[in-house]
């Protein structure tokens, strides 16, 4: 996920890291995959762009520098989307980002939500 800047990198057995290994070689010379350790909760900062169609903020305004889509709590979620609504009404880009409705989405890593219950 694009946007999360305080992850963790996994901690992996040599086993693992022979299989990443192989999976980058089959995958080709331009790929390289990262294992990060997964959250059980993200939050999500979203801009309505169609009635039941949300897409990331990083998405819908490239041109703001720094935006992020993807937080580890709510609190700084809501505080970045309190900074987006107040920046794009008093912006000084041109052409002026169109304002669009911002919400704040909880998105839950169901793998270990199922592996901790024993699903």
């Amino acid at each position: 996920m694009s946007g999360l800047n305080d992850f963790k990198f996994a901690a992996l057995s040599p086993e693992d890291l022979e299989t990443i290994k192989a999976l980058e070689k089959k995958l080709g010379p331009d790929i390289r995959l990262v294992a990060v350790e997964s959250r059980d909760v993200l939050y999500a900062m979203e801009a309505k762009m169609a009635p039941n169609e949300w897409q990331r903020v990083d998405e819908v305004y490239p041109e703001i520098k720094g935006i992020k889509a993807y937080y580890t709590d709510q609190d700084t979620a809501r505080e970045a989307k309190g900074w987006l609504k107040g920046f794009l009404i008093n912006n000084n880009l041109t052409p002026k980002p169109i304002k669009r409705p911002i919400r704040i989405r909880q998105v839950v890593n169901t793998e270990n939500r199922q592996e901790a219950s024993g699903t």
